[in-house]
């Protein structure tokens, strides 16, 4: 066994261990594969970073080091049945699998486990005569992040979230098709719910986000660091009392996307307890420029880093809204797919209080030649790692002033 083999293997006895990983990734560049050494490392650095600090934003739009061969894919066997994620490495290492039958997963799981430091699964479903069996499962200790991406039951959840082995899990999804209101008391319920530290659900029933109102019953939530409540129908009864609890004091990362939440709920966010705020995103939730004009005027937009209103409909008076606004910490800006034209795009280059944006998207905002030149002369925006113009009415000419002036960080 090389030494190579044996950093390996320790990695596989403990997946949690990043010191581990780094030792190996000097192995195996000493064996000759610099490559996928500095990925590894690469990939540990940016697990500790938040998608808005600027080596994030760098990887996710220009590689260093971040993207790995496929063939390190394509190389790694699975059995049938059993499948890697979209976006299967953890911390340089392939780390998730995704699965459409809980059985299976059970039937292959000490080969899988004693193969990679796999870390997230993904059950398309399990069947509730399943539950247990998966629940006995001592390999779920290894498991950190588990999804039902097509939901579950509450029959399906009590036995298997009261498994004594899922010691490690700290991350839970559950998918929108099968997740009925009994089965978010459950989980509410739950011996592992206290422990989490990110949640995310999806619901499609009448009356809008089962989860928001357990919640905001809780009188001990757990340190919920990130929640995902995109696509609940969540309305403004809903959205102000869960911003208003408990549940939500520790919460960095909030995702509302795909609500109708429209400017009245926009108004009940903003009216929210969120001390730890850094990320929010509202994609497609239809805030309305009123709703954008109340955002800026949070307790806590000050402090945020990453703003996310693509696809709102929203119009040069959402753009103009920020002109006033405390905006200096904003890294992050994605205003795609709303129709802020030119005034807007305008009013935002010449906005001093975004001199600290290292991302801003307007791909889709009918912004033409006078936009475009504010953005190519703007002195605020030199500190664009990317810059998304794509499809918009911008002519060549135009455009090569864009590219002199931010070179490969502006997409068009």
């Amino acid at each position: 066994m090389t030494d190579c083999d044996a950093l390996y293997r320790a990695i596989l006895d403990n997946p949690a261990d990043d010191t581990l990983r780094l030792v190996y990734a000097d192995a195996i560049e000493e064996a000759g594969d610099p490559r996928r050494a500095a990925f590894i490392r690469t990939h540990v650095e940016l697990s500790r970073l938040p998608d808005y600090d600027s080596l994030a934003v760098q990887a996710r739009y220009h590689g260093n080091g971040s993207r790995p061969d496929p063939q390190w894919i394509f190389e790694s066997e699975l059995p049938q049945g059993i499948e890697w994620v979209t976006t299967p490495f953890r911390r340089g290492l392939l780390g998730a699998i995704k699965s459409d039958d809980g059985a299976l997963f059970v039937a292959h799981a000490e080969e899988l486990f004693t193969r990679y430091p796999i870390e997230s699964l993904d059950l398309a479903c399990v069947r509730v005569g399943e539950a247990r069996a998966l629940a006995e499962s001592d390999w779920l200790e290894r498991i950190t992040s588990l999804s039902f991406t097509q939901g579950t039951s509450a029959q399906v959840v009590r036995p298997l979230l009261a498994s004594p082995h899922l010691t490690r899990l700290t991350e839970l999804r559950l998918g929108p098709e099968f997740t009925t209101p009994s089965a978010v008391s459950a989980v509410v319920r739950s011996r592992v719910f206290k422990r989490l530290t990110s949640l995310g659900v999806r619901s499609d029933s009448r009356g809008g986000g089962p989860m928001a109102r357990e919640l905001v019953q809780l009188s001990h939530p757990p340190a919920l660091k990130k929640l995902d409540l995109s696509g609940n129908r969540l309305t403004s009864e809903v959205v102000g009392p869960l911003v208003t609890s408990e549940a939500v004091t520790a919460v960095e990362e909030l995702d509302l996307s795909e609500n109708n939440l429209g400017a009245e709920g926009l108004v009940a966010l903003a009216a929210g307890n969120l001390p730890a705020l850094r990320s929010l995103h509202l994609l497609r939730s239809r805030p309305q420029e009123d709703g954008v004009a109340a955002l800026v005027r949070a307790r806590f937009f000050p402090e945020l880093r990453s703003l996310s209103l693509g696809g709102g409909h929203l119009g040069p008076a959402a753009a103009f809204a920020f002109a006033d606004s405390p905006a200096d910490n904003l890294r992050v800006l994605d205003l795609r797919e709303n129709r802020i034209g030119d005034r807007g795009a305008i009013s935002l280059a010449e906005n001093p209080r975004l001199a600290n944006l290292i991302q801003l998207d307007l791909a889709e905002t009918k912004i033409g030649d006078a936009g475009a030149e504010a953005l190519a002369d703007s002195p605020n925006l030199g500190g664009l790692i990317y810059l998304n113009l794509y499809d918009n009415d911008i002519s060549e000419g135009v455009a090569e002033r864009l590219r002199a002036r931010f070179g490969n960080r502006v997409f068009l």
